[in-house]
């Protein structure tokens, strides 16, 4: 038998398996800011900046592509 993700398992573990340790290099001031409204909305920076790559890959439509792979 073939076994099915649903789309929602796969976002699912695309923001839970953490693997890959990225540096950017992000104006302090920006960081900053960043952190703030983070804490002010109580979720961490790193769940947030996850949030915003997989909104840019749905409006790009490489999300969908994936998710509907099998």
């Amino acid at each position: 038998t073939i076994n099915y993700m649903s789309k929602a398992d796969k976002i699912l573990k695309l923001l839970q398996k953490k693997e890959k340790d990225v540096h950017l290099l992000i104006n302090p001031t920006l960081w900053k800011l960043f952190r703030q409204a983070c804490r002010k909305n109580n979720v961490s920076p790193n769940h947030k900046i996850s949030e915003l790559i997989l909104k840019f890959l749905e409006d790009e439509g490489i999300l969908d592509e994936f998710l509907n792979e099998k």
